[in-house]
């Protein structure tokens, strides 16, 4: 059975109108999704707002400038803050190319009907951000315009702990870091609630794969990949139902691949074992972006040959239906 998306590209220098009926349009989803453990298995606001302020001070205000736009109860100003939010999972596979002119290429995989598919070019500080969102000003992947890039991909274990949703993580990151290392830095300091792996790319080339997981050392190495496990080898559920393995032996083979170039590099993420339809059961491959940090471009694709490209110069206002 085919589905189909509204995709949109939004550009919106600070939250305002087009914000703002955004929210309104899917507040009713993420109320119900943030209660879903119950509203006592929340933090209160002055947790949230203490966390903002010991870990991310620069967006406290910010946070609180969407909480006046939106004119937010107490529960919708906690949820805003993504602090200790409910579980999420998605699978996802990204890689960086780094022959000639390196690029991040991503695949997102997740449950068709809970993801926003927005494309956000923003200037909310002093930074220009292009950014595919997640929990309304969150990031799933995006580049900023010191050609800083960003991607998540789902860690495979369920454990949680104390921290904030991810999304909101990568956001601060694209708004107050201009390098890899910076990058890096930042997601040690500051807390992620479940597990996920972290890829960066920045304009001096440099990578890093960061694999966080509460309550343990988060580890950081120059490999290129990210998929949905951890270490060389750990054995989950989550992994084997998403093939985690497959993917990062494909994604290393293509990688020290003398005869693949950079085209065909990124269309093999529209193939298995990277690309997945499994979307009845929630993981099925919704986009493939590709982030090129030398160009300060992007290009996003869907299934049945749509894609579009978009830059820091060259972005407009689109919507468009798109089929799975």
């Amino acid at each position: 059975m085919k589905n189909t998306k509204l995709v949109q590209f939004v550009h919106e220098d600070q939250p305002g109108d087009k914000w703002l009926a955004f929210y309104k349009q899917v507040i009713p989803g993420y109320r119900k999704w943030f209660l879903n453990e119950g509203e006592f298995g929340r933090p209160n606001y002055q947790a949230c707002h203490n966390a903002i302020k010991k870990y991310m001070p620069e967006l406290e205000s910010f946070w609180l400038s969407l909480i006046d736009l939106t004119e937010a109860n107490d529960l919708e100003a906690r949820l805003l803050s993504f602090y200790c939010p409910s579980p999420y999972v998605s699978g996802c596979s990204q890689a960086v190319w780094s022959k000639y002119s390196p690029v991040l290429v991503r695949n997102y995989d997740y449950a068709l009907d809970l993801c926003e598919m927005r494309i956000l070019k923003s200037h909310w500080f002093d930074t220009d951000v292009i950014a595919s969102t997640d929990c309304l000003w969150g990031v799933l992947d995006g580049m900023n315009q010191h050609g800083l890039i960003v991607s998540l991909a789902f860690g495979g274990t369920r454990d949680r702990g104390v921290g904030f949703g991810i999304t909101v993580i990568l956001r601060y990151i694209l708004e107050f870091c201009q390098t890899t290392q910076q990058a890096v830095e930042v997601l040690q300091r500051v807390p992620s609630h479940m597990a996920y792996n972290v890829t960066i790319l920045d304009a001096g080339y440099n990578v890093s794969t960061v694999e966080i997981n509460p309550g343990t050392i988060t580890r950081v190495s120059h490999i290129p990949i990210a998929v949905n496990h951890q270490g060389d080898y750990e054995l989950t559920n989550y992994a084997a139902f998403s093939r985690s393995y497959e993917r990062k032996k494909f994604l290393i083979d293509k990688l020290y691949d003398p005869l693949i170039n950079i085209e065909s590099f990124i269309d093999s993420f529209e193939y298995k074992p990277l690309f997945a339809n499994n979307y009845e059961e929630g993981f099925g491959t919704l986009y493939t972006s590709v982030y090129n940090p030398a160009l300060m471009a992007t290009e996003y694709r869907w299934p049945y040959g749509v894609r579009r490209y978009k830059s820091f110069i060259n972005f407009e206002d689109e919507a468009f239906q798109v089929t799975y």
